[in-house]
């Protein structure tokens, strides 16, 4: 995914200032560092925590890319690498915050992208607040990789129900 990832960033001349992901089980944020990493990229790599606080999740996310990493390179993978925001978790792991049930609608009527609550709702709503609190250079662009899970949604259809306009 890195490197295909990286191909389009070329493709497209882009001027990557960060990608931003939802990390939970650390699989997808690892695998990202890791091929990054192998590929010599120095983009940085925001994981909005769905489930857990900071440094569990960065230690997590370490171990799993470290391993991978050493797959790929002989070069080290450093934990400095790894940085997570968990000021989007809420109550907790598959309890959607207020801003995951917006972030979810905003991307639905204004893409028809569909995001679940879980994961990418929570990282996009994740973003969304670092955008808003100029978290990011304005001057370069930021990627949101969506990952999937829109099956998730009717487990949350209650929750999520939203009047027409």
């Amino acid at each position: 995914c890195a490197y295909e990832l990286l191909a389009q960033i070329k493709a497209n001349s882009l001027n990557v200032g960060w990608i931003v992901l939802a990390t939970g089980s650390s699989g997808t944020h690892a695998g990202i560092l890791a091929g990054l990493h192998a590929a010599g990229s120095n983009i940085p790599v925001m994981g909005i925590s769905v489930r857990q606080p900071e440094d569990k999740q960065i230690a997590l996310v370490h171990k799993l890319a470290e391993s991978t990493a050493a797959l790929l390179t002989d070069e080290p993978l450093g934990v400095e690498k790894v940085i997570v925001d968990d000021g989007y978790v809420g109550k907790g792991y598959g309890q959607p915050t207020e801003g995951t049930i917006a972030a979810i609608n905003l991307i639905a009527r204004r893409e028809g992208v569909l995001l679940d609550p879980v994961y990418s709702g929570k990282g996009l709503a994740g973003m969304i607040g670092l955008i808003e609190q100029n978290y990011f250079d304005t001057d370069k662009d930021v990627i949101f990789l969506h990952t999937g899970g829109a099956a998730a949604l009717f487990a949350y259809s209650s929750q999520l129900a939203v009047p027409a306009e």
